[in-house]
């Protein structure tokens, strides 16, 4: 298995034969506040935690119209979600949106879509997570702190923080450092996850780097 970060909360996760990306942003998107890089597939399918225009961009450049955002088999992935907060106040400020389970091969990827606040019974949904893919950048999601305390009460073998502050990106979000401070876990940089051959073998934070 293979990950890849593409920026701001896009990932491409690839198992076996199927080619997976995740909440696909596109250049020019939010009112042209969106500079990063066109995504490029071909992708078997998209797998969507929420259809805001950053996480639910479509182009035909992705290869593929099929969008997953309920339990589904795509390929070699098992797919599932479960639904959280976009916001601190039980959605009555954002609404929803949905966690992502991805299943393949033995290992399980959780991409947390914009999850804003959690309960105890997310913490025990999430427990068992190889690797996490964490919002940390606040405004719309978990802060750094936030994040950390998450992290703190799942324990995935692996953190990658996303939707945080980016040069390309013309949103308000703050760094990944605040949530890497506040987490206190090691720290590790790369610029994509093979799996299982990179995980770390304590809890650690890998800070991936996009195109």
């Amino acid at each position: 298995m293979k990950l890849t970060f593409l920026g701001h909360a896009a990932f491409a996760l690839e198992a076996g034969g199927t080619r997976i990306c995740l909440d696909p942003h596109a250049p020019g998107v939010l009112g042209g506040r969106f500079q990063l890089p066109a995504i490029v597939g071909p992708f078997d399918a998209i797998v969507a935690t929420h259809r805001h225009e950053d996480h639910l961009a479509w182009r035909p450049q992705l290869g593929t119209d099929r969008v997953v955002d309920t339990d589904s088999q795509v390929g070699d992935v098992a797919v599932r979600f479960r639904a959280v907060p976009h916001d601190a106040v039980h959605g009555a400020a954002m609404g929803w949106v949905r966690m992502a389970s991805l299943t393949a091969e033995g290992l399980r990827v959780v991409h947390a879509g914009d999850v804003g606040s959690w309960t105890e019974a997310d913490v025990a949904w999430l427990r068992g997570t190889d690797v996490l893919l964490l919002p940390v950048g606040g405004t719309y999601t978990l802060d750094g702190p936030g994040a950390a305390a998450l992290c703190a009460r799942v324990r995935p073998r692996c953190v990658v923080p996303m939707h945080a502050q980016d040069p390309r990106v013309d949103l308000p979000l703050h760094p990944v450092a605040p949530f890497l401070d506040a987490l206190a876990w090691p720290v590790a940089e790369a610029s994509e996850l093979r799996l299982p051959s990179d995980l770390p073998t304590a809890p650690t934070a890998l800070v991936l780097s996009a195109p």
